[in-house]
C-alpha cells in the first residue's frame, strides 16, 4: 500500500539527515521555508529534532532554479526573519492565526533565553544580504571557484552562458575531418543521414541536449567515420547488391503482370485499391531501389507491401472475383523480411557523430577556458568523486551543513547525483548535515529543461520513513479544491495505475511513487459572484461531436472568449468580500492557460474579435527570436556605418519602423529626405559612442515617433515591449563589449544561440489586461479565474517516444493548470479525432484519462462520465458547447473620465533661442562668383550618383592621371573622405603601416566601393599625408600634438550675421569680392566640429579638409583659384569662428601663459585634390588679434549687458 506522508509540523520536524517534503499546489511551499530557516536560524527544537547548532545565513544553503525565484525566496525569508526578531524584542505581536510564530514564541521565556533569540533572528535579518541563497548554477560554480585546489580547477574560468557557437565550431570540424576524405559508396551513405553539415548540426545538438539529462555520449571503438562504415555499411551494402541481383527479373516480372491486369477489361482487382497510377508508382519505387547503389530500403509504406503479397492481392479482389497471383508474389514477405534484418546504420552514424562532436566541444572550452552550467555541475559531481573529493565534501559541508532545495522534482540526474555525494540523502544518517528536499512530483513539467523524475523518485525511495506534506491548500476556494480532488481521486481510487500513471497494475497493492493524496482546504474569505448567484468552481464546456483538432481550437477558443465578455459584461460579477465590500471582475483577473503558441494565437484571435485586449507570455520564446531582433540587428548595423547607403535603406524598409510605399520611394528617390536620414544615422552614431546604446535606441524612438505608430496597432504593446527589451539586454551586454562592432556580434550570437532566463519575453503591459499564459509558465502563478479551453488537446509522442510518458507528463500538466484558479476553472472537453479518422481519442489526453480511464469511448459519453465523476455537486457546472459562440462585445466597464481643463500657462521662454553653426550662416548663401561656369559647377557639391556628373567629359579629361582628380565628387563622397583622414589623425596619420592600409581598404569595402576605387582612395590619401604644408614646412604625420573633430559650443547673445561678415570681409583677404551672409540673428548657441586642432613648433592651429574640384588637373590649384573657392564658399567665416573657438580654449586652458600673437598659427584650409599644385592645396588664414577680439566681444557684449 501507499504509505501517506505525515502532515508536516514546521515546529517539530526533525532537521537533521535528509528529509522529504511533498508540497502540493498552494499548500505555502515557500511559507513553510521561512519558518525551517527560522528554526535553523534559532537552532530550535529537541535533541531529536534540532541541528547541532544554530547558523547563520550564510551557512544555511537554499537553493532553486531561477533567479526571480531565489531574489523572492531572499526576501520572504529576510521579511520573516525581521517580523520574528520584532517580536521576540516585544516591539510586535505575533498575529492571531499565526500558530507557528506564536508557539515558537512561548517554547523561549522571557528573560534571558527570548534576548538571546531575538538577538539571533535580529543578526540574521541584518546578514540576510550574505545569505546563501543561490540557483543551483551559480552555486555549482562559486564552489569550484572557492575550492579551485580541492576540485583541481582554474580559479580563472569564464562561464560560457550559451555554448551553441562552440558547438557549431565543433560540428564543422568534425565535418572537414571525417567526411571531407569520404568518397563513393562511404560519402554516398553518409550524405543520406545527413545531407549537409546543418543537417549534421541539428541533429548532434539534439543528442547532447538530451545527453546532458543522463550519461554523455560514449565514444564508439572505431578510429575514423571511414573505419565505421567498413566495419558495419560495407557488408550492408553487399547484402543489399545481392538482394537487388536475385529482385530486378522478379520485380520486372511482377510489374509486367500486375499493370497488365489492373488495365484489362476482365481485371478482377478494385480499382480503389489497385489503380493504375498507384500500381506503377509502386513499381517506380522499386525501380529506384534497384537503380540507386546507395538506396537501402525502397520507399514503400507496410499497406503497400501488404498489397503485393498473394494474400493482399486476393483481399483486393472486387466481390465475386478471385485473382491467383504468379509464383513470384510469393517471395515478396521474404524480401520484406530481408530487408528489415539489415542493420540500421543511421543510430551507429548519430552517435558516432555526437561522440565525436562531443570530445572536440570539451577540448576546445578546455582550451579557452569556457565552461558552461552542465559542465560545472559534472566537474562539481567529479570532483567529489574523485581522489580529493571526501576532503572537498568536508570542506563544503563545514561551509554549508544544512541544505534546503526547492523545487526538487526539476533536479536533473546530475543534480540529484551531486546533492547525494555531499549530503548522503541515500545513504545512512548524521546529524551533522541535513538536507531538506522540497518538492511536487505532481508539478514536475520540465523534462525539455533536463528535469528528471526519476531522480526525484529515486530520493523518495531512499527517504522512506522520513516523509512529511504539506496538506492544506491556501490557494483556492474549499470548492474548487474539492472539485480537482474529485478529478483525480476518480483514477486514483480504481483499479489501474493511479491518477498519474506511475502504480505497477500487476501489483496494485506496491507503493506507488507518484500518488494523488487529497488535500484540505483553508478557503477564501471572498466569492465570485454574477448575476446568476455564486460562479461555479468548475465549468465543463462539452463538444459531444467528433471533431479534428483544430475545428476544437477554434470552437473552444470562441467559446471561452464568450465567456469571458459575458463575465465581464456583467455589473454584477465580481468578488464580494466578508464584509459586505464588492469589487468588480476584470480583465486582469482572468488567465486563459494554453499548451503553445497556435493554442494562444486561437485564444488571442477570437478575444480581439469580440473587443478583449490580451497580452501573451511564453516560459519559452526568446526575445532574440522576435523579430524585432532582427530589424533592431538592421538598424545597429546602420547606425554603427552611417554613411553606408545599403545597410540605412534595408534599416528603414525593416517592418518594425513602419515606413509606407511612398516613405520607401522617396528614401529610394530624393536625395535630401535620403541625406535627412543619413544624417540622422550620423547623429544618432554619435549618441551611441559618447552615451551608449540605450540612450541611442530611446532617441531612435523619439525622433522616428515610433511608440505612437506602434500603439495604434494590433501588437504594438508587444512590439514596444520587445524593443524596449533588448535595449536593455544591448546595454546590459555593452558594458562587457568592445565597440559598436562586437556588441552587433553579441547580437547574432543571441539571436542564433538557446535562450536564458533574461531572455525570455517579457509581459507587455501591467493594464487591465486578460493573461493568455502557457501552462510551464503559469507554474508558481495563481489566478481568481482560470480558463483551460484546450484541455483534451494532446500532442502524438515523437520518434517511437514511449506514449504512456507523454501521457504521464500531460497529467503532470493538467495538474499545474488546474491548481491555478482562486475561484473557478473553465474546461473545454471536446471529442477529438486523430487525422481521418473516425474514433474518439478523449482516452488518450490527460483529462479524458482521468474521467474513463483508458478505455476509448464516445463523445456522447461525456457528459455522463463527468456526472459519474462530480456527482451532484453544486459547484461543477456541465454545458453544452455544440452551438455558436456568442459574438458579443466587450463593453466598457466604465464610461472615460471627463479631461480636465488644462491650466493656463504663464512662464515665460525665449522662443528665439536656438543652436547655430556655419552651416546655418551659408545656408540660404547667394553667389556672386565671377569663375567661370565650368568652374562654378564643380564648385557646386552634389550628391554622388553613378555617374558622378551629368555633363559628357571630353576625352582628355575622361580619365585624369592623377587618383585625386578622377575621384567621384560631391557630398557624400566628401563626408566620407573627411571621416576617413578623421580616422587616421585619431592614428597618428600612419597610412603607411601595412595594417592601416588593409584597414581603409576594407572600410571602403563596407561602403560598397569597388577595389579600383579604393585603390584610387588609397593613393589619394597617401599623397596628402606625404605632402609637406606651407604653412608648418612638413607634412600632416610629423605634427607634434593634433586633435581630430574637436567639438566646440560657443554662447551667443544676439549677434547678426552682417556684423559678422563685415568684420571677416575687412581682416581676410580684404577688397576681395564674396557673396554676403544672409541676414539672421545668432541668440543661443554656435557649435561645430574643427577637423583637426593641432600643436606644432609652438604654435596650435586649426585645419579644415576640402575635397572641392577646382578643376582637373594640379595648375588649376593656384593660389588665387584657392582663395576664389574660399570667398565663393565663405569659408573665411568658417576661418574665422573655428579660430574664436581655439582662441577662447587657450585662453580657459593657458591663462596667462597664453599669447595670441606667438602661440596662435592660424586657421588652414587644405584642399584636398590639390595637394600636387603650386601651393600643396593650402590657403593659410593667419591670426588676427583685432579680429579675434571683435569677434569675442560681439559673441560676448551683449550677455555681459544682460
Amino acid at each position: 500500500m501507499t504509505a501517506i506522508p505525515d502532515p508536516l509540523d514546521a515546529l517539530t520536524l526533525p532537521l537533521q539527515g535528509s528529509r522529504l517534503i511533498e508540497a502540493s499546489a498552494g499548500t505555502g511551499k515557500t511559507w513553510t521555508i521561512a519558518a525551517l530557516y527560522l528554526r535553523l536560524v534559532l537552532g530550535h527544537g529537541t535533541e531529536a529534532t534540532a541541528f547541532a547548532r544554530p547558523l547563520s545565513p550564510e551557512q544555511i544553503l537554499v537553493m532553486t532554479f531561477t533567479r526571480a525565484a531565489t531574489r523572492e525566496l531572499a526576501e520572504r525569508i529576510r521579511a520573516r526573519l525581521v517580523e520574528a526578531a520584532q517580536c521576540f524584542q516585544g516591539a510586535l505581536a505575533p498575529k492571531v492565526d499565526d500558530e507557528f510564530l506564536l508557539r515558537l514564541l512561548d517554547s523561549y521565556p522571557p528573560g534571558s533565553a527570548r534576548q538571546t533569540a531575538a538577538w539571533r533572528l535580529a543578526m540574521a535579518a541584518q546578514e540576510m544580504d550574505d545569505a546563501a541563497v543561490f540557483t543551483i548554477d551559480a552555486w555549482c560554480q562559486r564552489m569550484l571557484r572557492e575550492h579551485a585546489f580541492d576540485s583541481g580547477h582554474s580559479f580563472d574560468e569564464d562561464l560560457l552562458a550559451d555554448e551553441g557557437e562552440l558547438t557549431t565550431q565543433a560540428v564543422h570540424d568534425f565535418w572537414r575531418q571525417q567526411v571531407y576524405p569520404l568518397s563513393g559508396a562511404a560519402l554516398d551513405g553518409v550524405l543520406q543521414v545527413w545531407p549537409d553539415v546543418g543537417a549534421l548540426e541539428s541533429e548532434v545538438k539534439s543528442r547532447l541536449r538530451a545527453a546532458q539529462a543522463g550519461a554523455p555520449p560514449v565514444a564508439d571503438k572505431d578510429d575514423s567515420l571511414l573505419d565505421l562504415w567498413q566495419r558495419l555499411g560495407e557488408p550492408q551494402q553487399a547484402q543489399v547488391r545481392t538482394l537487388k541481383a536475385q529482385w530486378a527479373e522478379r520485380i520486372a516480372s511482377m510489374r509486367q503482370w500486375l499493370c497488365a491486369l489492373v488495365q484489362s477489361e476482365t481485371n478482377p482487382l478494385s480499382k480503389n485499391k489497385y489503380g493504375l497510377k498507384s500500381v506503377c508508382g509502386w513499381f517506380d519505387a522499386l525501380q529506384a531501389w534497384l537503380d540507386d547503389p546507395a538506396q537501402q530500403q525502397p520507399d514503400l509504406d507496410d499497406k503497400t507491401w501488404a498489397k503485393l503479397t498473394p494474400d493482399g492481392l486476393r483481399a483486393g479482389c472486387n466481390q465475386g472475383k478471385q485473382v491467383e497471383p504468379p509464383a513470384v508474389f510469393n517471395q515478396v514477405e521474404t524480401l520484406r523480411a530481408a530487408l528489415a534484418d539489415l542493420a540500421d546504420l543511421v543510430p551507429e552514424l548519430q552517435t558516432y557523430a555526437a561522440a565525436q562532436v562531443d570530445a572536440r566541444l570539451r577540448a576546445l572550452k578546455a582550451a579557452s577556458g569556457q565552461f558552461s552550467f552542465h559542465d560545472q555541475l559534472e566537474r562539481l559531481d567529479a570532483a567529489l568523486a574523485g581522489p580529493q573529493g571526501e576532503r572537498l565534501r568536508s570542506r563544503i559541508l563545514e561551509q554549508y551543513p544544512v541544505a534546503l532545495i526547492d523545487e526538487f522534482q526539476d533536479t536533473s540526474a546530475l543534480q540529484f547525483s551531486v546533492f547525494n555525494r555531499l549530503y548522503g540523502i541515500t545513504t545512512a544518517q548524521t546529524t551533522h548535515s541535513a538536507v531538506l528536499l522540497i518538492g511536487d512530483p505532481k508539478q514536475s513539467i520540465y523534462a525539455f529543461r533536463g528535469a528528471d523524475i526519476a531522480s526525484y523518485l529515486r530520493a523518495r525511495q531512499a527517504t522512506q520513513g522520513r516523509h512529511s506534506a504539506l496538506q492544506t491548500n491556501y490557494r483556492s476556494t474549499a470548492e474548487v479544491v474539492h472539485s480537482v480532488n474529485q478529478l483525480f481521486e476518480r483514477r486514483e481510487q480504481s483499479a489501474g495505475a493511479g491518477a498519474f500513471l506511475y502504480r505497477d497494475d500487476e501489483a496494485p497493492d506496491a507503493d506507488n511513487p507518484v500518488p494523488f493524496i487529497a488535500v484540505g482546504a483553508r478557503g477564501r474569505a471572498e466569492q465570485l459572484v454574477c448575476s446568476e448567484g455564486p460562479v461555479p468552481a468548475l465549468t465543463c464546456s462539452v463538444h459531444q461531436e467528433l471533431e479534428s483538432k483544430r475545428d476544437a481550437r477554434e470552437r473552444f477558443a470562441a467559446h471561452a472568449a464568450a465567456r469571458i465578455v459575458s463575465l465581464l459584461n456583467d455589473t454584477q460579477a465580481g468578488f464580494r468580500q466578508a464584509d459586505g465590500g464588492f469589487a468588480r471582475l476584470r480583465q486582469s483577473d482572468i488567465a486563459v492557460l494554453v499548451r503553445d503558441g497556435d493554442e494562444a494565437r486561437a485564444v488571442r484571435r477570437a478575444l480581439q474579435r469580440r473587443g478583449v485586449a490580451s497580452v501573451y507570455l511564453s516560459d519559452r520564446d526568446s526575445v532574440f527570436a522576435s523579430p524585432e531582433a532582427a530589424d533592431l540587428l538592421r538598424w545597429l548595423r546602420a547606425v554603427a556605418e552611417p554613411r553606408d547607403g545599403r545597410l540605412a535603406r534595408a534599416a528603414f524598409a525593416a517592418p518594425t519602423l513602419g515606413a509606407t510605399i511612398d516613405e520607401l520611394a522617396a528614401l529610394a528617390t530624393d536625395d535630401d529626405v535620403f541625406e535627412n536620414r543619413l544624417a540622422l544615422l550620423a547623429e544618432l552614431q554619435t549618441i551611441w559612442l559618447r552615451q551608449g546604446v540605450l540612450p541611442m535606441l530611446r532617441q531612435t524612438l523619439h525622433r522616428l515617433d515610433l511608440p505612437a505608430r506602434w500603439l495604434s496597432e494590433e501588437d504594438g504593446e508587444r512590439r514596444l515591449t520587445n524593443v524596449l527589451h533588448l535595449a536593455e539586454l544591448l546595454q546590459t551586454a555593452s558594458g562587457t563589449l568592445d565597440g559598436e562592432q562586437a556588441l552587433i556580434r553579441w547580437l547574432q550570437e543571441q539571436m542564433a544561440g538557446q535562450s536564458t532566463e533574461e531572455q525570455v519575453v517579457r509581459l507587455e503591459s501591467e493594464a487591465d489586461l486578460v493573461r493568455v499564459v502557457t501552462i510551464h509558465k503559469s507554474k508558481g502563478l495563481e489566478y481568481p479565474l482560470v480558463f483551460l479551453p484546450f484541455a483534451t488537446a494532446f500532442k502524438e509522442a515523437k520518434d517511437g517516444a514511449d506514449d504512456r510518458e507523454r501521457l504521464r507528463e500531460d497529467l503532470r500538466l493538467l495538474y499545474v493548470a488546474l491548481t491555478r484558479a482562486r475561484h473557478a476553472l473553465w474546461v473545454g472537453i471536446a471529442a477529438l479525432k486523430v487525422g481521418k479518422g473516425s474514433v474518439c481519442m478523449l482516452h488518450r489526453s490527460a483529462i479524458g484519462y482521468l474521467l474513463g480511464g483508458d478505455t476509448p469511448c464516445e463523445g456522447a459519453a461525456i457528459p455522463g462520465l463527468l456526472r459519474e465523476t462530480f456527482g451532484d455537486s453544486p459547484a461543477v457546472q456541465i454545458v453544452d458547447a455544440a452551438q455558436e459562440a456568442e459574438l458579443q462585445r466587450l463593453q466598457a466597464a466604465h464610461p472615460a473620465p471627463a479631461l480636465i481643463e488644462p491650466p493656463n500657462y504663464h512662464a515665460q521662454f525665449e522662443r528665439n533661442w536656438s543652436i547655430g553653426s556655419f552651416s546655418a550662416l551659408v545656408r540660404d548663401l547667394t553667389p556672386r562668383s565671377t569663375q567661370q561656369p565650368a568652374l562654378q559647377a564643380a564648385l557646386q557639391d552634389e550628391l554622388w550618383a553613378t555617374e558622378p556628373s551629368m555633363e559628357q567629359p571630353s576625352p582628355a579629361t575622361l580619365q585624369p592621371s592623377a587618383a585625386r582628380h578622377r575621384f567621384p565628387r560631391g557630398a557624400l563622397v566628401g563626408k566620407f573622405v573627411h571621416e576617413q583622414l578623421a580616422w587616421l589623425g585619431e592614428n597618428g596619420f600612419a597610412l603607411s603601416a601595412q595594417q592601416t592600409q588593409d584597414s581603409l581598404l576594407q572600410r571602403c569595402a563596407r561602403q560598397g566601393w569597388d577595389a579600383p576605387r579604393s585603390a584610387d582612395l588609397l593613393e589619394w590619401l597617401s599623397e596628402v599625408l606625404v605632402t609637406p604644408l606651407p604653412p608648418l614646412g612638413v607634412a600632416l604625420p610629423e605634427i607634434d600634438t593634433l586633435l581630430a573633430e574637436m567639438e566646440f559650443w560657443l554662447p551667443v547673445e544676439r549677434a547678426c550675421a552682417a556684423e559678422i561678415d563685415a568684420l571677416c570681409q575687412r581682416h581676410i583677404l580684404p577688397g576681395r569680392a564674396r557673396p554676403e551672409l544672409t541676414e539672421r540673428t545668432l541668440h543661443g548657441m554656435v557649435m561645430g566640429f574643427a577637423d583637426l586642432v593641432f600643436h606644432h613648433a609652438g604654435r596650435y592651429w586649426v585645419l579644415d579638409y576640402k575635397s572641392n574640384v577646382l578643376g582637373t588637373d594640379d595648375a588649376d590649384y593656384t593660389q588665387q583659384a584657392l582663395e576664389a573657392a574660399v570667398l565663393e564658399h565663405r569659408y573665411d567665416v568658417q576661418c574665422a569662428l573655428y579660430m574664436l573657438a581655439l582662441h577662447r580654449l587657450l585662453q580657459a586652458r593657458l591663462r596667462t601663459a597664453y599669447d595670441p600673437q606667438t602661440q596662435l598659427g592660424g586657421a588652414i584650409d587644405l584642399f584636398l585634390r590639390g595637394v600636387r599644385g603650386p601651393q600643396s592645396g593650402c590657403v593659410h588664414i593667419p591670426p588676427d588679434g583685432v579680429l579675434l577680439d571683435a569677434l569675442d566681444a560681439l559673441f560676448a557684449q551683449r550677455e555681459e549687458a544682460a
